[in-house]
């Protein structure tokens, strides 16, 4: 009995350590439960061996956690890596192939609020495990990266990544956390030219600026049309063209023939720059850390520059202080500010003429009569 009740402890115990070891090493256990970016809660049954990508950026994630094989599908759009090319497609994001998604039996398909409310729910009805990856800053993306590993069960992998990409940020951040807000360059951030379309707080673009030492001029949320009165009065010393297919070069050239924006110091001093890969800002997945240093490197000789001026103003309003305080009468006299008070008041008393008391003249002229009075009286 006793024997039965040692082994049966024995086998607890191991089974305790077993469950810890995964724990600590970053294994996934399933059934997993997780919640979505739309705050769906999801069960995942087992590990994903089937895994369909309606969006670019979800694609490049699961190729960069390790899962690249067990992809199945993807949309037209997958350009990176290169791997992605090859995989079977379902159509556009916008535009999904249901039928080509139905003969790829994917066990997970990682979807988008960018594939319309109608595509997810019919992918839902079809019976598939619908996860929405949809991150609007640095962070979600982050966190997307490290949700996408935990439920293809390659967590660790995923956080390695995750840990790289906050290394390379941490390198640029350290030296731009504390440039104080004057001296953060005004940078304007252009995804389309007609209508104006800009990325403005709560987008990943707005962090990357910030990061990297700027200061977004678009201080709406989201993607919205720019006001053109609002960006000439914020007068933007950096605009950034970013749109994908070689749209970077033509928003560009569009922008530099705006004659509204032509008074703005972007356009005076030729600090327009199109990005030549905008994937690499576009699309939330781990190369948004090439995205930083891309726009760091625009931003950071305007920090410079802004930093010079701001000595240069304060060194001028040193120096007309000093003189301001050497040009004061008080400072014409040896010693401290009281003794000069002193003195300046004991040097009026002395130099000040006699008659310059009220009624002198008056008393003089009375004196003068009674002595010639005087005289006249004895003769």
């Amino acid at each position: 009995m006793f024997k039965g009740f040692y082994v049966l402890f024995l086998i607890l115990v191991l089974i305790s350590a077993s469950n810890a070891s995964a724990i600590e090493s970053g294994i996934t256990e399933y059934p997993l439960t997780i919640v979505d970016n739309m705050n769906n809660t999801i069960t995942i049954e087992s590990k994903p061996e089937r895994i369909l990508s309606t969006m670019p950026s979800n694609t490049e994630i699961l190729f960069a956690v390790g899962v690249g094989e067990y992809v199945v599908g993807g949309t037209i759009h997958d350009e990176y890596p290169p791997e992605a090319v090859e995989i079977p497609k379902v159509g556009g994001y916008t535009n999904l192939d249901f039928e080509a998604i139905v003969n790829l039996e994917p066990d997970v398909v990682f979807a988008s609020e960018a594939n319309g409310e109608d595509a997810i729910n019919m992918l839902k009805d079809l019976g598939f495990t619908v996860i929405i990856i949809e991150p609007n800053t640095i962070d979600d993306i982050m966190n997307n990266i490290e949700l996408i590993g935990e439920v293809t069960g390659n967590k660790e992998t995923a956080l390695s990544v995750t840990e790289d990409m906050r290394a390379q940020m941490d390198a640029i951040t350290s030296k731009t956390e504390d440039i104080p807000a004057e001296d953060r360059p005004r940078v304007l951030y252009l995804i389309w030219h007609d209508p104006m379309y800009s990325a403005g707080l709560n987008s990943y673009p707005d962090d990357l600026i910030t990061m990297s030492g700027g200061n977004n001029i678009q201080k709406a949320e989201g993607w919205p049309v720019i006001n053109l009165e609002n960006v000439i009065a914020s007068n933007p010393q950096i605009i950034i063209c970013s749109g994908m297919g070689g749209g970077s070069y033509v928003i560009m050239e569009s922008i530099k023939n705006n004659d509204a924006l032509a008074q703005t110091d972007a356009i005076k001093n030729n600090k327009v720059y199109p990005i030549d890969q905008p994937g690499i800002i576009e699309i939330p997945g781990p190369r948004i850390v090439e995205g930083l240093k891309e726009l760091h490197g625009y931003i950071e000789p305007e920090i410079e520059v802004n930093e010079e001026q701001t000595e240069e103003e304060e060194s001028v309003i040193k120096a007309n202080e000093e003189q301001l305080e050497d040009e004061s009468p008080l400072n014409n006299v040896p010693g401290d500010s009281e003794s000069g008070i002193q003195a300046n008041a004991e040097q009026t008393e002395q130099e000040a003429p006699v008659n310059s008391t009220p009624g002198f003249s008056v008393m003089v002229a009375s004196c003068m009569l009674v002595a010639g009075y005087l005289r006249a009286k004895r003769s």
